[in-house]
């Protein structure tokens, strides 16, 4: 069974990563908007020609050719014994049999789906749009363990 991850939940992760990438861009391209008289050190804007529009349609562009690939490549596949999250390309396994904790409380409330494995690693999924993954995970994982047991096993580990 393919799922698809929900779409808000990408979508502003992809912006705040975009947006990073934007102001680190423009600081790059800061003599196409500002010109500094090193003499003085004023820093005066530049008088707008085609080359300002056309660096940031440029980015706006770009930003949203890479934003419909990877709306289109991540989702999430279930199998008997395991799941796959595909994600930009690349391909995670997951054994339903390494699921030790699934914390279904915080998993419901931030929408998403995280658990931790047999060797106590934490791990945030997306969650998809009508919540299939987290009651699979609930009712394929036989090795999940309440949480005093979990705390039990790894002292170590806050949840």
């Amino acid at each position: 069974m393919k799922l698809k991850v929900h779409p808000w939940r990408l979508i502003w992760r992809f912006l705040i990563a975009l947006a990073v990438i934007y102001i680190v861009t423009l600081a790059a391209c800061f003599t196409l908007f500002f010109t500094v008289d090193f003499k003085t050190f004023e820093v005066t804007p530049v008088v707008w020609d085609y080359r300002q529009p056309l660096v940031m349609s440029i980015m706006l562009v770009l930003g949203v050719g890479a934003f419909i690939p990877a709306l289109t490549s991540y989702y999430y596949v279930c199998e008997s014994k395991y799941f796959i999250m595909k994600k930009y390309g690349k391909e995670y396994q997951f054994d339903y049999s390494n699921i030790e904790y699934i914390d279904i409380e915080k998993s419901k409330k931030k929408k998403m789906v995280i658990f931790y494995s047999s060797k106590a690693k934490m791990k945030y999924l997306l969650g998809d749009k009508e919540g299939v993954l987290l009651d699979t995970l609930i009712k394929k994982c036989p090795n999940v363990l309440t949480r005093e047991e979990f705390y039990h096993k790894h002292p170590e580990e806050r949840i």
